[in-house]
């Protein structure tokens, strides 16, 4: 994850969770927290991806996966932008 600052912590995961998951704990983990923030507003779509390590293509793969809508606003929008300008 290039760019994003990590924090290690520890939780206590039930070990029925863990056989659902299918990808390893960290990364289901880091999904559900970055569709969270992305769901409450947060953070943006780009954000989101980023938190997670994939590029835009892949963080709608995971939002659809996880039935959540996509908020496209003006925020991403210019976010888009200047991302594409390179600023």
């Amino acid at each position: 994850m290039c760019g994003v600052n990590r924090m290690e912590t520890k939780i206590k995961i039930p070990s029925k969770a863990v056989e659902v998951l299918d990808r390893p704990v960290e990364r289901s983990v880091v999904e559900l927290i970055a569709i969270g923030l992305y769901r409450e507003g947060k953070i943006t779509l780009r954000q989101a991806a980023d938190l997670v390590g994939v590029n835009i293509k892949e963080i709608l793969d995971v939002l659809e996966k996880h039935n959540a809508y996509i908020n496209y606003g003006i925020e991403e929008l210019e976010e888009d932008i200047a991302h594409a300008s390179g600023k």
